[in-house]
């Protein structure tokens, strides 16, 4: 049976695995709390001001030491990737949970408890299933030609599969438009393509010089949809633009 958790004393830093991990929660989202938290074994911290506007679910021990791992903005979108925690409920009122940790007025005394107790969480599931590449080992001078190159390379060059699971069916991976919210993605980026010639107001023969729009869709649209216009071919003077 769940247990239901509305307050905890933080003084402990011993005990279970799931009293680790509410005696840090407790001191990371003190009362007031507008969300409620429940933990893989199914202990739920209640919200503290009314209905939860969402539910922050721990999957596994080691879930809450990965997603508050310094720098959370960053640990805590792979671990959502990674499926250590999900969001049930209102996840756009989630959003401001990492706003809310940067704001949060922590003094010296209580970000000294907060690091002992994250310190003594469990740690990661070695055996997860899903296997993440982890960030990529760079070496070289910072900025240098080849640890940007080999930054890029690794963070785009992932196969044509991987950019289909999110992508419309053109590849484009720049933002889409929905002038109703009723839109596929195909439609939308074919409005925002369309969307864009109209705002340049592009006239026949105007050059057009696509650069980094995904897969040139910009400008296989120009001169499918709009045929009266050309592209210019892109040249090694793009490369001074990016």
């Amino acid at each position: 049976m769940a247990q239901s958790i509305t307050h905890v004393s933080t003084h402990l830093l011993g005990g279970s695995a799931v009293m680790r991990a509410v005696c840090f929660l407790e001191l990371l989202f003190p009362h007031p709390r507008s969300f409620a938290i429940r933990l893989w074994d199914g202990t739920l911290l209640s919200a503290t001001s009314g209905e939860p506007q969402f539910i922050l679910v721990f999957n596994t021990p080691g879930a809450v030491r990965c997603t508050f791992t310094p720098p959370v903005e960053l640990n805590a979108a792979a671990a959502f990737i990674r499926g250590d925690f999900d969001i049930q409920g209102d996840i756009f009122s989630s959003f401001a949970l990492l706003r809310q940790i940067s704001a949060s007025a922590h003094s010296a005394q209580q970000m000294t408890k907060l690091a002992q107790h994250w310190f003594n969480l469990p740690a990661a599931d070695t055996n997860n299933p899903i296997i993440s590449r982890g960030p990529a080992q760079l070496t070289k001078a910072k900025h240098s030609k080849a640890r940007d190159e080999a930054a890029i390379q690794y963070h785009y060059d992932v196969g044509n599969d991987f950019y289909a699971l999110f992508l419309d069916r053109r590849m484009v991976y720049s933002c889409a438009h929905f002038p109703t919210g009723a839109e596929d993605l195909d439609t939308a980026q074919e409005r925002k393509l369309d969307q864009i010639c109209r705002k340049l107001r592009l006239k026949p023969g105007e050059r057009v010089l696509d650069i980094g729009c995904g897969c040139t869709t910009y400008s296989v649209s120009v001169l499918t949809d709009h045929k009266h216009l050309h592209k210019m071919a892109q040249s090694s003077q793009a490369d001074h633009l990016v």
